[in-house]
């Protein structure tokens, strides 16, 4: 085969051909288009471009192709798939790219460009085919497709981080607002509610059971709320275990069997459970009315009827309250309050208060609770319950607690000062402060800046701060204890684990809640057997005892034959401003 080439070369391409060939350096040649593709001829940038001399690729492939394409079958399929498929369409030739592995391994991409002529070697049908080393040009579209492809899988990430919730894999809040929005603007007024739905207590399922545990109720939730959407409504996880949803609007009592078919659904789990477990919802409901106001605030109409039903009966695992123009209203007072707050502070309006507490062995003054009261020069005295829950909720109660303690050391400073003799005044301390660490640090800077004794300081914990959060709280006591002051227990009896209470605390004073004395003079004597006996565990436990809330001159004089150490309430003087307690004090 190779004598036939030499010699019939001027018959397999023409003189104008070869010369054009060897100009560019193009690799040119001829086969039969049989099963191998048989080389009949072949220019010498052919054997060039292979990096096979001629006769060693005649010797080791026998001008077959297919021999050639051994290493590479995948390439060698390309070709013969587009040589098959023109010579099916009748087109005349084909052109296609496919990888070649040159001698030594080194591999090239080529384009293939072959033509089919009226010229025929033992039966077969003969192509002209041309190759070009398109190496770099593929090479260089792979590394755009490759960096394509980082791009488009950075955009999904992003996307992903932007809009997808990482613990339930579904909407979070930023998919949820857009979604919502479109929905919303697309529909009539009263067309849809937004829904606030919280699981109760998950803190505490997170601290027993683990985060990841708390992480696959999560997605159960999420995953069983969907499952009771249609259309348009839409559902995501908001922030930690709290969820909001789009739900096309009915009556009430329509939206109360949608929600409650959702809650039985999700606890369907317990159902032959030999020790269920029930996971419980408070949930708000605001129907959107006004189609123009944002989703922030509409979100804030849905919680805020949400927090005003916590404390609702629950009796199927969930309470659910509808926004209404209560809520509305107090919306609007809480955010004057938060416009009016840190004007009325810088202005002097927070002033503390002072209820005596009477010593029930002489009646005469052995302390005092300082309360703070918001003087508004418009509105005159804002009481305590008007405020202080909102400031709870939002913070603000630090800057007045610390405003009210600064009153109460300048109080004692200035009898000091006098000369007179001051008796202990107790403040009260928002859990809101326990956040930080080192809490008491600017109660110390006031209390040293006058330069008041901390004895003289007692700070009143509510009960039902022990009951959250217990290992803190003996913390929190332990601190107060290092520098000086006293601790109170306020409000015991108002808890289920009073008694508990005693024997890990330790605390100074315990302070009766108001609920024993309610009655007035219709206080049973099981009530009377239970105070008793409080004051008189009290007793063998080396604590003061102050009876609170106490109205009648009759539990006066019980209290004082139990041997109460003191009561505060109005049986003996109500919340007076300092003037008017200093003259109580000191007679003046």
């Amino acid at each position: 085969m190779a004598n036939t080439f030499d010699s019939q070369e001027t018959q397999f391409v023409s003189e104008e051909d070869s010369v054009l060939a060897d100009t560019l350096r193009l690799s040119v040649s001829k086969h039969k288009i049989d099963d191998h593709f048989t080389l009949v001829w072949a220019n010498k940038y052919y054997y060039q471009f292979i990096g096979y001399p001629k006769e060693e690729y005649e010797a080791r492939f026998h001008n077959r192709p297919d021999l050639y394409f051994e290493d590479n079958p995948e390439d060698f399929a390309v070709i013969v798939e587009h040589v098959m498929e023109a010579l099916e369409k009748n087109t005349g030739g084909y052109e296609c790219i496919a990888g070649l592995n040159a001698k030594g391994g080194k591999h090239k991409w080529v384009k293939f460009a072959s033509t089919f002529l009226d010229e025929y070697v033992d039966g077969y049908q003969l192509s002209y085919t041309t190759m070009v080393d398109v190496t770099d040009l593929i090479e260089a579209q792979q590394q755009l497709d490759e960096q394509k492809r980082a791009l488009q899988k950075a955009n999904e990430e992003l996307e992903r981080l932007a809009f997808v919730d990482p613990v339930t894999e579904g909407y979070n809040q930023t998919r949820f607002d857009i979604t919502a929005r479109r929905v919303i603007d697309s529909a009539e007024p009263g067309t849809y509610a937004l829904v606030s739905l919280d699981l109760k207590k998950f803190k505490l399922l997170n601290e027993i059971q683990g985060k990841e545990s708390g992480d696959r109720v999560l997605r159960y939730v999420y995953e069983h709320l969907g499952d009771h959407l249609d259309g348009e409504e839409c559902v995501a996880r908001i922030s930690a275990d709290a969820f909001n949803l789009l739900m096309r609007e009915g009556n009430k009592d329509d939206m109360l069997a949608r929600i409650d078919n959702m809650v039985q659904d999700i606890n369907r789990f317990n159902i032959d459970a030999e020790r269920p477990y029930y996971l419980s919802f408070t949930v708000g409901v605001y129907p959107i009315v006004d189609t123009d106001l944002s989703l922030t605030i509409m979100r804030d109409r849905a919680n805020v009827a949400r927090n005003s039903g916590k404390e609702a009966p629950n009796t199927r695992h969930f309470t659910c309250t509808f926004y209404s123009d209560v809520d509305r209203r107090n919306l609007l007072t809480e955010q004057d309050m938060e416009n009016r707050m840190h004007g009325a502070l810088e202005r002097g309006e927070f002033v503390a208060y002072f209820q005596p507490k009477q010593r029930l062995s002489d009646g005469a003054i052995g302390g005092a609770e300082a309360l703070v009261r918001w003087i508004d020069p418009v509105r005159g005295l804002v009481p305590p319950d008007d405020f202080v829950p909102f400031f709870e909720r939002n913070g603000f109660i630090i800057n007045v607690d610390l405003c009210v303690f600064e009153q109460v050391c300048k109080l004692l400073k200035s009898w000091l000062d006098q000369g007179k003799e001051p008796v202990p005044i107790s403040v009260n301390m928002s859990r809101a402060h326990l956040r930080e660490h080192d809490f008491l640090a600017p109660y110390e800077e006031i209390r040293e800046r006058y330069g008041v004794p901390a004895a003289l300081i007692e700070f009143e914990l509510t009960e039902t701060l022990v009951f959250g959060d217990p290992e803190t709280f003996m913390g929190v006591i332990d601190s107060m204890h290092a520098r000086g002051y006293r601790c109170s227990l306020d409000d015991f009896g108002s808890g289920y684990s009073s008694l508990n209470v005693l024997k890990d605390v330790d605390i100074d004073t315990m302070k009766l809640d108001r609920a024993f004395f309610s009655a007035g003079d219709a206080t049973g004597q099981r009530e009377w057997d239970v105070v008793e006996s409080v004051v008189a565990l009290a007793k063998k436990l080396d604590l003061d005892t102050v009876a609170e809330g106490v109205e009648v001159s009759g539990q006066a004089v019980r209290l004082r034959g139990m041997d109460c150490d003191m009561l505060q309430g109005y049986v003996f003087s109500r919340p007076v401003p300092v003037a008017e307690f200093e003259k109580m004090l000191f007679g003046e």
